[in-house]
């Protein structure tokens, strides 16, 4: 097993943060939780509260022409990036993973988190993100 703690957040991709952001927060009732722009990793950000509490939403936005999202994004569109869970321990999660017969792969290790991701190609069409730690 896993040892997954909770989902965290689900993400999308998109052209452009402010063209999305009315949808979900004036209709579906998103709360801004916080902002973040990441140049040296290509991409600007938005994180919102879903209703209900738990789960976040985050929003992902190219920030130069060079980002890897823009490549993603010209070959389908907007759409799902990836899901992230926290789990107990990422070692114990990676084994757990691979004894599964999957391969994880990248990551970062930080003073305050853990995390490894699973290929779509494996997981049934989407990237999934599990980290032990916290963001914060």
């Amino acid at each position: 097993m896993l040892g997954i703690k909770r989902m965290d957040h689900v993400c999308m991709v998109v052209p452009n943060l402010k063209d999305r952001l009315p949808m979900l927060t004036e209709l579906f009732g998103m709360k801004v939780a916080g902002r973040f722009n990441n140049p040296k990793a290509g991409y600007n950000g938005v994180v919102l509260d879903v209703p209900g509490g738990g789960a976040q939403w985050e929003l992902l936005e190219p920030h130069s022409d060079d980002s890897y999202l823009v490549k993603f994004l010209k070959e389908g569109g907007s759409a799902l990036h990836h899901v992230t869970f926290q789990v107990e321990n990422i070692e114990v999660a990676t084994n757990a993973m691979e004894e599964f017969g999957y391969k994880p792969f990248g990551g970062r290790v930080t003073e305050k988190y853990k995390e490894v991701y699973l290929h779509p190609k494996d997981s049934g069409g989407v990237l999934l993100q599990f980290y032990e730690g916290d963001w914060d």
